[in-house]
């Protein structure tokens, strides 16, 4: 929650700062933008990242997927400890 509260302040922040600044100053923070994206070495690293993804996207499946399960399970288990736990209704009705 914190996280999107930053987000969108930083948003807001970004937005009153864009409008006094001018469509000029738009202009010049987005042309050196796009000749930093369009660096080769900046290029290299995001082939790089997106390729340490593509190798590790089975290893992260897999925890996820184990931890679900294990997770799962042990809410099973609880769920199941707090029936034991409840009295039988049968014990305490009218006869």
């Amino acid at each position: 929650m914190r996280a999107k509260l930053l987000f969108v302040a930083g948003i807001g922040v970004g937005y009153i700062l864009g409008a006094r600044a001018g469509r000029g100053s738009y202009e010049t923070i987005k042309s050196r933008a796009q000749g930093v994206w369009n660096d080769p070495k900046v290029q290299e690293g995001v082939h790089s990242a997106g390729e340490f993804v593509k190798d590790k996207a089975p290893v992260v499946g897999g925890k996820l997927k184990g931890a679900a399960s294990s997770a799962t399970s042990a809410a099973q288990d609880k769920i199941g400890s707090s029936k034991d736990d409840e009295p039988d209704a049968s014990q305490h009705g009218a006869s």
